[in-house]
Protein backbone atom coordinates (compact mmCIF):
# COMPACT_ATOMS: atom_id res chain seq x y z
CA UNK A 1 0.00 0.00 0.00
CA UNK A 2 1.13 3.54 -0.73
CA UNK A 3 1.55 5.48 2.53
CA UNK A 4 -0.51 8.62 3.03
CA UNK A 5 0.78 11.93 4.36
CA UNK A 6 -1.43 14.00 6.66
CA UNK A 7 -0.89 17.22 8.61
CA UNK A 8 -2.49 16.77 12.04
CA UNK A 9 -2.94 18.90 15.14
CA UNK A 10 -4.31 18.90 18.66
CA UNK A 11 -4.90 21.63 21.23
CA UNK A 12 -2.70 21.13 24.25
CA UNK A 13 -1.73 23.45 27.10
CA UNK A 14 -3.23 26.47 25.35
CA UNK A 15 -1.41 25.87 22.05
CA UNK A 16 -2.23 24.32 18.72
CA UNK A 17 0.38 21.55 18.39
CA UNK A 18 1.08 20.03 15.00
CA UNK A 19 2.77 17.05 13.44
CA UNK A 20 3.20 15.32 10.10
CA UNK A 21 1.80 11.79 9.92
CA UNK A 22 2.84 9.06 7.48
CA UNK A 23 0.63 5.96 7.55
CA UNK A 24 -0.42 3.06 5.38
CA UNK A 25 -3.60 3.57 3.38
CA UNK A 26 -5.70 1.42 5.74
CA UNK A 27 -4.63 3.52 8.73
CA UNK A 28 -3.79 0.55 10.97
CA UNK A 29 -0.56 0.62 12.97
CA UNK A 30 0.86 -1.80 15.52
CA UNK A 31 3.90 0.42 16.22
CA UNK A 32 4.26 4.19 16.44
CA UNK A 33 7.60 5.61 15.28
CA UNK A 34 7.99 9.17 16.51
CA UNK A 35 10.84 11.27 15.07
CA UNK A 36 11.72 14.48 16.93
CA UNK A 37 13.63 17.14 15.00
CA UNK A 38 16.72 19.09 16.03
CA UNK A 39 17.09 22.77 16.90
CA UNK A 40 15.76 25.22 14.28
CA UNK A 41 14.08 22.39 12.39
CA UNK A 42 10.48 21.26 12.10
CA UNK A 43 8.83 17.92 11.50
CA UNK A 44 8.79 18.48 7.74
CA UNK A 45 12.41 19.62 7.73
CA UNK A 46 13.42 16.55 9.75
CA UNK A 47 11.71 14.33 7.20
CA UNK A 48 13.81 15.89 4.42
CA UNK A 49 16.92 15.98 6.64
CA UNK A 50 16.72 12.18 7.00
CA UNK A 51 16.12 11.61 3.29
CA UNK A 52 12.58 10.40 4.07
CA UNK A 53 14.18 7.12 5.12
CA UNK A 54 11.96 6.82 8.21
CA UNK A 55 8.83 6.97 6.03
CA UNK A 56 9.52 3.36 4.99
CA UNK A 57 8.25 2.16 8.37
CA UNK A 58 4.71 3.13 7.34
CA UNK A 59 4.63 0.20 4.91
CA UNK A 60 5.68 -2.18 7.72
CA UNK A 61 2.72 -1.77 10.03
CA UNK A 62 3.92 1.44 11.69
CA UNK A 63 2.54 4.94 11.96
CA UNK A 64 5.34 7.48 11.51
CA UNK A 65 4.96 10.94 13.05
CA UNK A 66 7.16 14.03 12.89
CA UNK A 67 6.02 16.42 15.67
CA UNK A 68 6.78 20.15 15.56
CA UNK A 69 8.43 21.88 18.50
CA UNK A 70 7.34 25.36 19.61
CA UNK A 71 9.43 27.96 17.78
CA UNK A 72 11.42 25.08 16.24
CA UNK A 73 12.56 23.60 19.57
CA UNK A 74 11.50 21.09 22.21
CA UNK A 75 11.75 21.79 25.94
CA UNK A 76 14.41 19.18 26.57
CA UNK A 77 16.30 17.80 29.61
CA UNK A 78 19.25 20.23 29.62
CA UNK A 79 19.37 22.86 32.36
CA UNK A 80 21.35 25.26 30.12
CA UNK A 81 18.82 25.09 27.28
CA UNK A 82 17.39 28.61 26.83
CA UNK A 83 15.15 28.70 23.75
CA UNK A 84 11.50 29.82 23.62
CA UNK A 85 10.28 26.33 24.47
CA UNK A 86 12.08 26.67 27.82
CA UNK A 87 11.38 30.33 28.58
CA UNK A 88 7.66 29.68 28.00
CA UNK A 89 7.91 26.39 29.92
CA UNK A 90 6.22 24.50 27.10
CA UNK A 91 4.75 21.17 28.25
CA UNK A 92 6.29 19.00 25.55
CA UNK A 93 6.16 15.92 27.77
CA UNK A 94 2.40 16.31 28.07
CA UNK A 95 2.02 17.02 24.35
CA UNK A 96 3.97 13.92 23.34
CA UNK A 97 2.11 11.74 25.82
CA UNK A 98 -1.21 12.96 24.40
CA UNK A 99 0.00 12.40 20.84
CA UNK A 100 1.08 8.85 21.75
CA UNK A 101 -2.31 8.14 23.32
CA UNK A 102 -4.10 9.18 20.12
CA UNK A 103 -2.54 6.27 18.22
CA UNK A 104 -3.03 3.55 20.81
CA UNK A 105 -0.12 1.58 19.35
CA UNK A 106 1.17 -1.50 21.14
CA UNK A 107 4.73 -0.21 20.90
CA UNK A 108 6.20 3.31 20.69
CA UNK A 109 9.72 3.90 19.36
CA UNK A 110 11.07 7.42 19.83
CA UNK A 111 13.81 8.63 17.48
CA UNK A 112 15.40 12.03 17.93
CA UNK A 113 18.16 14.17 16.50
CA UNK A 114 20.09 16.60 18.73
CA UNK A 115 17.44 18.70 20.57
CA UNK A 116 14.91 16.00 19.64
CA UNK A 117 17.11 13.32 21.18
CA UNK A 118 17.49 15.41 24.32
CA UNK A 119 13.69 15.65 24.45
CA UNK A 120 13.47 11.87 24.36
CA UNK A 121 15.86 11.73 27.31
CA UNK A 122 13.47 14.05 29.15
CA UNK A 123 10.63 11.67 28.29
CA UNK A 124 12.60 8.80 29.82
CA UNK A 125 13.06 10.87 33.00
CA UNK A 126 9.66 12.60 33.24
CA UNK A 127 7.39 10.01 31.60
CA UNK A 128 9.02 6.64 32.40
CA UNK A 129 7.42 3.79 30.49
CA UNK A 130 5.82 5.99 27.80
CA UNK A 131 8.40 4.82 25.24
CA UNK A 132 9.32 1.22 24.48
CA UNK A 133 12.55 2.06 22.68
CA UNK A 134 14.65 5.15 21.97
CA UNK A 135 17.13 6.04 19.20
CA UNK A 136 19.37 9.03 19.88
CA UNK A 137 21.29 10.74 17.06
CA UNK A 138 23.91 13.30 18.11
CA UNK A 139 22.33 13.48 21.56
CA UNK A 140 24.50 12.22 24.43
CA UNK A 141 23.13 12.65 27.94
CA UNK A 142 23.90 15.94 29.71
CA UNK A 143 26.34 15.94 32.61
CA UNK A 144 24.73 15.73 36.05
CA UNK A 145 25.01 19.49 36.63
CA UNK A 146 23.31 20.18 33.30
CA UNK A 147 20.22 18.03 33.90
CA UNK A 148 16.94 19.62 35.00
CA UNK A 149 16.40 16.69 37.34
CA UNK A 150 17.92 13.33 38.14
CA UNK A 151 16.12 10.18 36.99
CA UNK A 152 13.60 8.86 39.50
CA UNK A 153 11.34 5.92 38.76
CA UNK A 154 13.41 5.06 35.66
CA UNK A 155 11.90 2.30 33.52
CA UNK A 156 14.62 0.29 31.71
CA UNK A 157 14.22 0.99 27.98
CA UNK A 158 16.27 -0.30 25.03
CA UNK A 159 18.40 2.55 23.68
CA UNK A 160 20.30 2.96 20.41
CA UNK A 161 22.77 5.86 20.27
CA UNK A 162 24.54 7.07 17.12
CA UNK A 163 27.21 9.78 17.07
CA UNK A 164 29.94 10.99 14.75
CA UNK A 165 33.45 11.44 16.08
CA UNK A 166 33.83 14.71 14.11
CA UNK A 167 30.64 16.33 15.42
CA UNK A 168 31.32 20.11 15.50
CA UNK A 169 28.27 20.95 17.64
CA UNK A 170 28.05 18.17 20.24
CA UNK A 171 31.63 16.99 20.89
CA UNK A 172 32.06 13.22 20.71
CA UNK A 173 34.49 13.39 23.65
CA UNK A 174 32.06 15.49 25.71
CA UNK A 175 32.15 19.10 26.85
CA UNK A 176 30.36 22.31 25.86
CA UNK A 177 27.67 21.77 23.23
CA UNK A 178 26.09 24.30 20.89
CA UNK A 179 27.26 27.23 18.81
CA UNK A 180 28.00 30.70 20.13
CA UNK A 181 25.05 32.16 22.06
CA UNK A 182 23.07 28.93 21.53
CA UNK A 183 25.05 27.21 24.28
CA UNK A 184 23.52 24.00 25.57
CA UNK A 185 25.82 23.40 28.53
CA UNK A 186 28.02 20.36 28.99
CA UNK A 187 27.34 16.93 27.55
CA UNK A 188 28.84 13.61 28.51
CA UNK A 189 31.11 11.96 26.00
CA UNK A 190 29.32 9.53 23.67
CA UNK A 191 30.89 6.58 25.49
CA UNK A 192 30.20 7.94 29.00
CA UNK A 193 26.61 8.69 28.00
CA UNK A 194 26.07 5.12 26.79
CA UNK A 195 27.65 3.74 29.99
CA UNK A 196 25.40 5.98 32.09
CA UNK A 197 22.25 4.89 30.26
CA UNK A 198 23.34 1.25 30.48
CA UNK A 199 23.76 1.67 34.24
CA UNK A 200 20.23 3.06 34.53
CA UNK A 201 18.99 0.13 32.42
CA UNK A 202 20.78 -2.46 34.57
CA UNK A 203 23.03 -3.57 31.71
CA UNK A 204 26.62 -4.20 32.81
CA UNK A 205 27.93 -6.69 30.23
CA UNK A 206 29.97 -4.77 27.66
CA UNK A 207 31.22 -5.87 24.25
CA UNK A 208 32.87 -3.96 21.41
CA UNK A 209 32.88 -4.78 17.71
CA UNK A 210 33.98 -3.05 14.51
CA UNK A 211 31.65 -4.06 11.67
CA UNK A 212 33.46 -1.78 9.19
CA UNK A 213 36.78 0.09 9.33
CA UNK A 214 34.93 3.36 10.10
CA UNK A 215 32.27 2.11 12.55
CA UNK A 216 32.68 0.98 16.17
CA UNK A 217 29.78 -0.59 18.08
CA UNK A 218 29.69 -0.75 21.87
CA UNK A 219 26.94 -2.93 23.35
CA UNK A 220 25.76 -3.28 26.94
CA UNK A 221 23.46 -6.15 27.88
CA UNK A 222 22.12 -7.93 30.93
CA UNK A 223 19.14 -5.61 31.39
CA UNK A 224 17.47 -3.41 28.80
CA UNK A 225 20.22 -3.16 26.15
CA UNK A 226 22.12 -0.06 25.11
CA UNK A 227 24.10 0.17 21.88
CA UNK A 228 26.41 2.98 20.76
CA UNK A 229 27.40 3.31 17.10
CA UNK A 230 30.45 5.57 16.75
CA UNK A 231 30.96 6.81 13.20
CA UNK A 232 34.56 7.79 12.48
CA UNK A 233 34.97 11.25 10.93
CA UNK A 234 31.23 11.94 10.77
CA UNK A 235 29.51 15.15 11.85
CA UNK A 236 26.27 16.22 13.54
CA UNK A 237 23.59 14.41 11.60
CA UNK A 238 21.37 11.38 11.10
CA UNK A 239 23.20 9.25 8.53
CA UNK A 240 21.14 9.06 5.35
CA UNK A 241 21.52 9.59 1.59
CA UNK A 242 20.36 13.21 2.00
CA UNK A 243 22.77 16.00 1.06
CA UNK A 244 23.28 18.17 4.16
CA UNK A 245 24.76 21.52 5.17
CA UNK A 246 28.54 21.27 5.30
CA UNK A 247 28.55 23.19 8.59
CA UNK A 248 27.21 20.05 10.26
CA UNK A 249 30.37 18.17 9.37
CA UNK A 250 31.04 15.21 7.05
CA UNK A 251 28.37 12.69 6.16
CA UNK A 252 28.77 8.97 5.59
CA UNK A 253 27.56 6.16 3.37
CA UNK A 254 28.70 3.47 5.83
CA UNK A 255 25.29 3.26 7.53
CA UNK A 256 21.78 4.67 7.28
CA UNK A 257 20.17 5.75 10.56
CA UNK A 258 16.73 4.39 9.71
CA UNK A 259 18.25 1.00 8.89
CA UNK A 260 19.98 0.90 12.27
CA UNK A 261 16.63 1.66 13.95
CA UNK A 262 14.95 -1.02 11.85
CA UNK A 263 17.46 -3.68 12.83
CA UNK A 264 17.76 -2.72 16.49
CA UNK A 265 14.03 -2.59 17.16
CA UNK A 266 13.03 -5.30 14.66
CA UNK A 267 10.89 -3.02 12.53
Amino acid sequence: MTPTRTRRHLHHDGRDRTWLEITAADGTADTLVMFLHGSLQSGSVARTFTGRTFDAFASRGCAVVYPDGVDHHFNDLRRSFNETARTLNVDDVGFLRELIALYGARRVIGCGFSNGGQMLLRMLVDAPGALHGVALFGAPAPTDDNMLRAPAGWVPTPILAVQGTADPIVPYEGGEAGIGPANRGTARSALDSARYLAFLNGSEQHERSRPTPTVTVDTWSGGAPVELWSLDGVGHLVPSPARLDERLGPGTDAVVGADLVSDYFSL
